[in-house]
């Protein structure tokens, strides 16, 4: 039986900061006023850090913030997503980012060794608060906000960004 309580004594894992908050409440909304056009069910995880779903990286062990499951059809689709502040990952070959194409590799190996079907596709992205003209400010030549986007980074300043997120994974528009 519930009682009425008026402090929360935990949070586990803790509550959302900005990025996940933005993250969560613009994926929302897309989904809202996509409903009749995607025809999808979504489902969204909050991962455990340091605890979660984690993978093995060069430098440390990468646990994004987020699962979300797609169904589309028999399509299922599992993107593992971050939201967060990249002021100290500008480059794309930092490896949260080249996740990416990590990911791919994973499940091409899952599928060749019949670990998993192959209706079921696996993707990584990052949603950074960081603003891109202040990701690549001080910089010479740095890759265009689009070769971002190529590599699953979406930013949080794009209006579309979830559109481009669906988009990309064959969903939508």
């Amino acid at each position: 039986m519930l009682q009425n309580k008026k402090e929360i004594d935990k949070i586990s894992p803790a509550g959302l900061v900005e990025s996940e908050k933005k993250f969560v409440m613009g994926l929302k909304e897309y989904l809202k006023k996509q409903k009749d056009k995607l025809n999808v069910e979504v489902y969204l995880l909050r991962n455990y850090p340091f605890s979660g779903v984690g993978f093995q990286l060069q430098w440390s062990t990468f646990y994004p913030d987020f699962i979300m499951w797609i169904i589309k059809e028999d399509k299922k689709i599992i993107v593992f997503a971050d939201p967060k502040g990249l002021e100290h990952t500008k480059d794309l070959d930092d490896e949260k980012i080249q996740f990416a194409k990590e990911i791919k590799n994973i499940e091409n190996n899952l599928k060749k060794d019949n670990l998993i079907k192959d209706n079921l596709i696996l993707e990584s992205f990052i949603f950074s608060i960081t603003p891109y003209n202040e990701l690549i400010k001080g910089r010479t030549n740095p890759p265009s906000k689009e070769e971002y986007i190529t590599h699953h980074v979406l930013f949080a300043e794009d209006e579309d960004w979830a559109s481009k997120l669906f988009s990309s994974l064959g969903i939508g528009n």
